[in-house]
């Protein structure tokens, strides 16, 4: 099990692809990485309700994060990082939202540094599956939309079939959450049909995305665990 809590507290998201990390010691890089300080954006299902935490530390057989939900000595989580399976896990200390979790297996922890999974995908952050209206400014007009998942990367948005011909891949844009007006500059990835891509300017906090999470009651809907290989944003 990981070390207990202490006084470190950062507030950044993951970087984009996911991960801020430092340098390991040769000798982990020749027997594989058993322990790494990492800050990483996981996705978490309590019994009952799904969050996010921002994690510290990560090793074979557990992690410190901090949760934006207030863990509980004893309780049973489901955790997902990029790069991992769904993590099964026991909170084994607590110091306010600080937690630390034993898996109930052990996991090689490279594939958190990979920038591909087994399966030749591209590694993302976990996606939170939402359904919030939000505006979106490209090229000086406002069009509505709606939120159809998000990232700290990325988001998906939906539109009305009429203003497909209004997007294409490239175009700068301003997505707009509300309530709050909360402003996130990004560009156009892609697009299929009345859907398309966000890719964010820089990676978003795990402030800002508990925010636009907690900012519509329909996004606060239990978020489903994933099944199977995570997918990218753009899927």
């Amino acid at each position: 099990m990981l070390s207990g809590p202490d006084e470190e507290d950062a507030t950044g998201g993951d970087g984009g692809s996911g991960a801020d990390l430092r340098r390991p010691a040769d000798r982990d890089r020749r027997a594989g990485r058993r322990h790494a300080t990492v800050l990483l954006i996981g996705r978490v299902m309590h019994a009952d309700r799904g969050s996010i935490c921002l994690v510290h530390d990560i090793s074979t057989v557990g992690l410190k994060a901090r949760f934006t939900t207030l863990p509980a000595l004893g309780e049973t989580l489901e955790i997902k990082v990029r790069g991992m399976p769904l993590l099964r896990a026991t909170v084994r200390w607590v110091d306010g939202f600080h937690a630390g979790v034993d898996f109930d297996e052990p996991h090689v922890i490279d594939p958190v540094f990979a920038t591909r999974d087994a399966a030749g995908m591209i590694a993302r952050s976990p996606r939170f599956v939402v359904s919030a209206p939000v505006r979106l400014n490209v090229e000086g007009y406002w069009y509505a939309a709606r939120l159809v998942d998000i990232s700290t990367g990325g988001a998906k948005l939906e539109v009305a079939a009429s203003l497909c011909g209004h997007f294409s891949q490239g175009q700068a844009a301003q997505l707009v959450v509300d309530p709050g007006g909360l402003a996130i500059f990004a560009a156009i990835c892609w697009r299929r049909g009345n859907r398309f891509g966000l890719r964010f300017v820089a990676p978003l906090s795990l402030v800002t995305l508990s925010r636009v999470l907690e900012s519509n009651p329909d996004c606060q809907v239990p978020i489903p665990p994933p099944r199977g290989l995570a997918t990218t944003t753009g899927d």
